[in-house]
């Protein structure tokens, strides 16, 4: 039946070519028919034809032959007559200038002369004016048709969306081009709204830029819109944050239309998506394209661990899109690397054979050393880690095997392997650790540091960087449920704060670190400015529509144990160096665990972990780790707040 279908649609475009060709050639007689009766309007038809159509008589099927030829070579029976462009009109363009060229000298070779010269030139001009305007009115039909389907349908089912797009400039352009020649994009666009001041007045397409964009307030208030789309660039996002707010307020949905970049990459046409609190950065996200940095990829065997977690699986994304050799993902939960296997497999089928998944834990020094001889990989970006803080301070044991000796084991590997250069996803929370989580992590970077002075075949690099919004263990996914089951909001301080990236931007920097820097160097990424939690969740409310202590209620929690009332970036003790990298900042982080104790020190904490004794990890943890300061150590009051179930 498929096969059916497929033969009838390739029938029907069988014609349509066939048309089209009869089409120009009937263009192309009509021309030269008229211009001969432009130039010569005192003589009839008759005596036309004698004198100057009935000499070239043999030339002239030649000549139709030539033209529909070289209409043929520019593409113009192969392009979408639907999406007719410049492109296609400078296709007509050469095509009948060529035609010309070739009809002179067939009518010279065969008929021993030409035509004058005033008819050859309006008879470009009217070949040109009939065989555009062929398939500019097959456009126009198209949207006709088009237009009144969906008039039909709204007739029958329901009203195509009132909307205005945000945005006058080739984005927004875009996005009317595709709502005009998609038919399941149902919108009604009323206009433009832009803030530049040239664009004022101006049509895109056939739709009016209104004004400003702060014009947005009277068609929401007035109820005149049914939908907005933003089409601006991520750094203009900050700036219309509270009018998409009073949109959500007011019922009124938000979509944002992803960048090219993205939109390339995620390998779909243009679509567009519900505003989310990753768009809301309180600063403009990271636009670092991956392409220019990432060649020290392309070809290259790469390993990932954790490749099936949040930041892992966004690595894999971006590595597999630069064509690497081989990428191997390691983790040790079967159904996360299933995910992300099939979804690689999915996006990149031309790739499939050179992804390869690998189940396998890290602390497990002899399987790891196998995969390692086996894999041979030239780049390991090792983001396997235990991060959830108030679990790790219940499970200080499998915390330390896990982060500090599942990293030494594959710090160890690439060494002896001799990798070229292994990445570590490391956490702010290693800056004067007050949580296990940080502990470990702070002895992670210290990992690191000390196989860059064992290994110098081998480049280790260290990325510190803060939460990540709508990974497994951020607050977002927690608060949308909590939205979702009518509240309440449970918030752990009024004042906590935290820094923000999205995963994309995140991973970027990551690859980034990774092709720019040089073995035991700590690098930051740009995190900006540090965000209000209890602002982050009432915002979360207000994208949904709904008022925070109005329709959903906020609670405060109590910090937990583990968690900082401010995250930083960096303790007292480093210092930071800007580099010429935008979004990167090198750490220089004292010295004072020595790097020749590590091996020691992993013998003594594995000798801990045998035991599992918690106190006794905590000890150690105390001994080595600069600024530790154990939870039950340090006192944290908060007046009016009780310790009811966190979040």
């Amino acid at each position: 039946m498929g096969y059916m279908f497929s033969s009838i649609a390739d029938n029907i475009k069988i014609r349509a070519k066939h048309i089209i060709v009869m089409a120009d050639m009937l263009a192309i007689l009509c021309a030269l028919f008229l211009a001969l009766l432009l130039r010569f309007d005192n003589m009839s038809a008759s005596a036309i034809y004698a004198t100057y159509l009935a000499p070239h008589i043999y030339s002239l099927p030649v000549v139709v032959v030539l033209y529909i030829f070289l209409l043929s070579k520019h593409r113009l029976y192969r392009y979408a007559w639907r999406f007719l462009s410049i492109e296609v009109v400078w296709s007509i363009f050469c095509a009948n200038t060529l035609g010309l060229a070739c009809m002179i000298i067939t009518q010279q070779l065969i008929d021993d002369s030409t035509m004058p010269m005033s008819v050859l030139i309006i008879f470009w001009m009217l070949c040109f004016i009939f065989i555009s305007s062929f398939r500019i009115m097959l456009r126009v039909i198209n949207r006709y048709i088009h237009a009144s389907g969906r008039s039909a349908k709204a007739v029958n089912d329901v009203l195509p969306k009132r909307a205005i797009i945000i945005g006058a400039g080739n984005q927004g352009a875009r996005v009317l081009h595709a709502i005009n020649d998609d038919p399941t994009l149902r919108y009604n666009i009323i206009g433009f709204l832009d803030d530049a001041d040239e664009r004022r007045g101006i049509y895109v397409g056939n739709i009016p830029v209104l004004g400003h964009i702060k014009l947005l307030k009277n068609y929401v208030r007035n109820k005149k819109i049914d939908e907005v789309i933003v089409a601006l660039s991520e750094s203009d996002y900050e700036e219309i944050r509270p009018l998409v707010l009073a949109c959500r307020k007011n019922g009124i949905p938000v979509k944002i239309v992803p960048s090219f970049s993205d939109t390339l990459s995620s390998k779909h046409p243009i679509r567009f998506e519900d505003f989310s609190v990753e768009d809301l950065l309180r600063r403009p996200a990271q636009s670092t394209n991956i392409e220019s940095f990432g060649n020290y990829l392309t070809g290259r065997r790469i390993l990932v661990t954790g490749a099936g977690g949040s930041i892992g699986s966004e690595l894999c994304r971006q590595i597999i899109a630069l064509k690497p050799e081989k990428l191997f993902l390691l983790g040790h939960g079967e159904n996360s690397i299933f995910q992300i296997l099939q979804e690689l497999k999915r996006d990149y089928p031309q790739l499939a054979d050179q992804i390869a998944p690998i189940i396998a834990c890290v602390t497990n020094k002899r399987r790891i050393d196998q995969i390692f001889n086996s894999a041979r990989p030239h780049i390991v970006f090792h983001a396997a880690a235990h991060k959830h803080v108030p679990l790790m301070e219940q499970n200080i044991i499998e915390a330390a095997n896990n982060n500090v000796i599942g990293t030494y084991n594959i710090a160890e590997a690439c060494g002896k392997f001799k990798v070229m250069k292994m990445v570590l996803v490391s956490t702010d929370k290693a800056a004067k650790p007050h949580s296990i989580m940080g502990a470990t992590k702070w002895l992670c970077e210290s990992v690191m540091l000390s196989g860059a002075r064992r290994w110098e075949s081998t480049a280790f690099i260290a990325v510190r960087f803060g939460n990540v919004l709508g990974s497994r263990g951020s607050v977002i996914p927690v608060f949308k449920e909590q939205i979702k089951n009518g509240g309440p909001v449970t918030v752990t301080h009024p004042e906590m704060t935290r820094f923000f990236m999205t995963i994309p931007e995140a991973s970027r920097l990551v690859v980034q670190a990774g092709a720019v820097g040089d073995s035991g160097e700590l690098y930051l990424l740009d995190m900006g400015k540090p965000v209000r939690i209890l602002d982050l969740a009432e915002d979360m409310i207000r994208l949904s529509g709904l008022e925070p202590n109005v329709d959903i209620r906020v609670e405060f929690s109590g910090i937990r144990p583990g968690e900082k009332l401010h995250e930083q970036l960096t303790s007292e003790t480093e210092q930071i160096e800007k580099t010429e990298w935008e979004g990167l900042s090198i750490i220089h982080r004292p010295e004072t665990l020595n790097p020749a104790r590590m091996p020691e020190l992993i013998s003594q904490m594995l000798n801990v972990v045998e035991g599992g004794d918690d106190s006794e990890m905590l000890a150690l943890f105390r001994e080595v780790v600069a600024g530790y300061l154990p939870d039950y150590e340090r006192s944290i009051t908060t007046p009016g707040i009780s310790s009811a179930q966190p979040t």
